[in-house]
């Protein structure tokens, strides 16, 4: 027996927390009343700091509280609803489906494709991955004060390592969150977002999802906790793959729109100017940033060997690296990445490397009472001098004075007070 569906308050928005100007920026909200409902063509994280309520994700309710975590894809609309008498506060991280699908999507198969959009979209509040992705937006929000191509690409990796650890609790609940106990609603908008890209009509998820029901239930069924009918949440569903492609800026426009699932191209570029309200090559333009108005990292996504190179330095930050062995293992060569660091990120890769390790240090100094020459061994710097020169090279103090100034619960800058949001039915 299918699960209750909870219907739209009123048609969902997009740009609440996706957007040109709100990528690799966390942002916080304080919700006191039931929010609008959300529908973005990028994906995002939630993290709960205080209060409880419920979310209403494609009409499946899930109660949350302080350390839930939620990761809302381009294809469920989102309604926010605090308990009475309760304020929400969240932390929220834009990972935009653009880069989700160049970190994941690009090299996994159809199968591993739709077991991520149908994982469970909330976790929490308690596990060991739970904590590690809370100390992870923590680091995120500090870094945040900081504009720089590094602080940029260091909270990039930062959303990878929060996607890979929210994967693994979702797996893990994989044998009590089922396609077959979904509401219907879910199970049609999630067959939709996975074939998209295919000639797709609404007797065709009929037929594969709810053979019992009539295309006309259907259609209601959708509208009802989506807002959209078969039609627009198709090519909704295809303007966000499209999009996913402009990270590739050199493929061209008929050819995205030829693997999005749009027949015509002149169908792609009408649909995607009545969606977003410009062209696709305006879009692409204000997207892919060359680094002004905080859009720093947009700039950085487009190499290849580049990502390969960051996600290899994150995951071997505390051993010793070597540029033969390192450009060997990502088949490369060590001009290729330090033109490709130079270009992008102004800077080498020892000095990303750098910047991992100390990040890494620092959150050891503030959470354990480890002597500060094992800090420096565990980071993967060697030897506490080599630690505290380049520790102090970048934040300006040493080692123990960071350490003293967390345990007294110093900040160098004040918090910006949270953003409010208050909306009513």
């Amino acid at each position: 027996m299918n699960k209750k569906i909870y219907p739209l308050c009123e048609p969902p928005r997009n740009g609440i927390f996706c957007g040109p100007d709100k990528y690799l920026k966390l942002q916080e909200y304080t919700v006191s009343t039931e929010m609008c409902p959300i529908m973005e063509f990028d994906s995002y994280f939630i993290l709960v700091k205080k209060g409880r309520g419920i979310f209403i994700i494609n009409g499946e309710k899930f109660a949350v509280e302080p350390g839930c975590i939620s990761w809302i894809q381009c294809s469920q609309v989102l309604t926010i609803c605090p308990d009475f008498n309760e304020q929400l506060q969240l932390w929220v991280c834009s990972y935009d489906y653009q880069l989700l699908n160049y970190y994941s999507f690009s090299r996994i198969s159809f199968n591993e494709e739709q077991e991520i959009v149908n994982s469970l979209p909330v976790i929490g509040p308690a596990g060991s991955e739970v904590e590690q992705i809370i100390h992870l937006f923590d680091q995120f929000q500090k870094l945040g004060k900081k504009k720089s191509y590094g602080s940029a690409i260091l909270r990039s990796s930062f959303l990878r390592k929060i996607e890979l650890l929210y994967n693994r609790v979702a797996q893990s609940a994989k044998a009590s969150y089922q396609f077959e106990s979904f509401p219907l609603s879910r199970k049609i908008s999630l067959y939709i977002a996975t074939h998209s890209n295919a000639p797709l009509t609404v007797s065709d998820v009929v037929d594969n999802v709810c053979p019992s029901s009539s295309e006309a239930s259907l259609n209601h069924t959708l509208l009802v906790v989506t807002g959209l009918n078969f039609g627009q949440y198709l090519n909704w569903m295809r303007l966000a793959h499209a999009m996913a492609y402009f990270l590739y800026d050199n493929l061209p426009f008929n050819y995205i729109s030829s693997i999005s699932g749009f027949n015509k191209e002149i169908s792609f570029f009408r649909h995607f100017k009545a969606i977003t309200d410009m062209t696709p090559l305006a879009y692409r333009e204000q997207m892919l940033s060359n680094g002004k108005d905080g859009r720093i990292y947009r700039g950085t996504i487009i190499s290849e060997p580049l990502l390969s190179a960051i996600t290899y330095l994150y995951d071997n930050m505390t051993e010793p690296i070597d540029a033969n062995i390192m450009t060997r293992d990502l088949y490369t060569t060590k001009n290729i990445l330090r033109s490709q660091f130079k270009e992008k990120l102004n800077a080498s890769y020892k000095d990303i490397l750098l910047q991992f390790r100390v990040r890494y240090a620092e959150s050891l100094l503030a959470t354990t009472n480890l002597p500060i020459l094992d800090i420096a061994i565990e980071s993967g710097f060697g030897s506490d001098r080599t630690m505290t020169r380049v520790f102090f090279n970048i934040n300006g103090l040493s080692p123990g004075e960071f350490r003293k100034r967390q345990r007294r619960g110093e900040q160098d800058e004040k918090s910006i007070p949270p953003k409010t949001i208050k909306e009513s039915r």
